[in-house]
């Protein structure tokens, strides 16, 4: 009884492991072509499809309906890396055609030729996988291609220093990849600069032979000028022959010698009288690694006087130094002048300085201030004046008097 018991329930499970297949089942592939050629039931060559990414153009017929359908495929070997189509719903008794683009694997190691197969997978999320099938291929390499393995550099330089790339690059073809250069440049710059790398060996033959080797490894240095301004750049790796060629490219920020130089300047503007002398001050911080020499040029009118105690100076690393500044003039006015400051030969900064040049004011003598005159004098000199009148009246009348003659009578005659 417990045996028939059992081989029931085996039955019974065994039903239901050939039914879930059958019952996922909403259609089948009906049709497989790779890059036009059609693959179902066979087996396609791919010469020199190596590395590339070819159409997989895929033939499903529904026989049920199925929502969030999608066609997966993957080459042997790298079912990590699969590429599927978008989802969609499926109908009863309707075709679908989906196209997915597949990239082969091109690295062969130390085989010219591989034999892979190409798995196509039809599935739905809630149904499960309706239909499957691997198709046989060849990929066969490249007769010449190159791949930069890696490109190791700084992310951040300075200006006036060198970008140092590790570069490392194999020989991904068939046949030996002669004369081999690598090229490291800034275009925005243009900056370049370019190494022999040598002969690659299609495949890896021991020793430390150049031409037995199929990877191989340099440093490519670009120098980059003291004046390249502060910002990120865009860096072109690329390896190359007469056969073949392949880049990549990287970003690099580059801090100018405006950001290591600090320039310190507390007063631009001062005024003065005309003969007397302005001061200001410069200081330099030198926010880098590595000590460095400024230089103080003064672009400044003919009218003016200017001294600068320190012209050149030298800053070591994480210092700083001050120079002054010392400007008179003859002349009365607005002046201007510009202290530019060099780095290497560069102008990294430029200030400019207002100076207002002003008339020396004379001395003023204090008025004098008359007393006023009091009243008892003002009685005084007007009876002054009116005895003075009356005098020179008197003085008039007198000498009137005194000049007539008095008449003479005339004799009486008695003759």
């Amino acid at each position: 009884m417990k045996v028939k018991n059992l081989l029931g329930i085996a039955s019974i499970v065994f039903a239901l492991v050939v039914a879930l297949p059958l019952a996922s089942a909403f259609g089948q592939i009906s049709d497989v072509e790779i890059n036009g050629v059609e693959a179902l039931g066979g087996s396609v060559d791919f010469a020199n499809f190596a590395g590339q990414t070819v159409p997989v153009l895929v033939r499903f017929d529904a026989t049920d309906s199925a929502q969030d359908v999608r066609v997966k495929i993957w080459v042997s070997g790298q079912s990590g890396l699969a590429s599927e189509s978008e989802r969609f719903d499926v109908l009863p008794n309707r075709t679908y055609v989906r196209t997915v683009l597949v990239t082969l694997p091109f690295d062969l190691d130390e085989n010219l030729d591989e034999p892979r197969k190409l798995n196509v997978v039809v599935e739905s999320e809630q149904q499960g996988i309706a239909d499957q099938v691997s198709i046989d291929l060849t990929v066969q390499r490249e007769s010449y291609l190159l791949e930069i393995l890696s490109a190791q550099m700084d992310t951040q330089v300075k200006a006036g220093t060198s970008l140092v790339a590790d570069v490392v690059v194999k020989n991904r073809g068939s046949h030996l990849a002669e004369d081999t250069f690598v090229r490291i440049s800034i275009p925005e710059l243009n900056l370049e600069n370019v190494v022999l790398l040598g002969d690659l060996s299609p495949f890896d033959q021991g020793g430390n032979v150049a031409d037995r080797q199929d990877t191989l490894e340099r440093l490519v240095a670009l120098r980059l000028p003291a004046d390249v301004k502060s910002g990120v750049y865009t860096v072109v790796i690329e390896a190359f022959n007469s056969d073949a060629s392949t880049r990549l490219e990287r970003k690099v920020n580059i801090v100018g010698q405006e950001q290591l130089s600090t320039i310190v300047v507390p007063i631009t503007t001062r005024a003065v009288d005309v003969g007397e002398s302005a001061q200001y001050s410069v200081t330099i911080v030198n926010r880098g690694n590595e000590l460095k020499i400024y230089e103080l040029a003064v672009d400044s009118p003919v009218e003016m006087n200017i001294d600068v105690s320190d012209p050149v100076l030298v800053v070591p690393p994480s210092s700083s130094r001050t120079a002054r500044i010392t400007v008179s003039s003859d002349t009365a006015g607005q002046t201007l002048f510009n202290v530019n400051i060099l780095s290497d030969g560069k102008i990294i900064d430029t200030k400019t300085f207002v100076t207002q040049f002003k008339k020396a004011k004379q001395e003023e003598k204090p008025p004098v201030v008359q007393p006023k005159p009091k009243v008892t004098d003002n009685a005084a000199l007007l009876l002054t004046v009116v005895l003075a009148i009356i005098f020179v009246v008197l003085l008039i009348v007198l000498i009137v008097l005194l000049a007539r003659k008095p008449e003479r009578k005339e004799e009486e005659s008695y003759y």
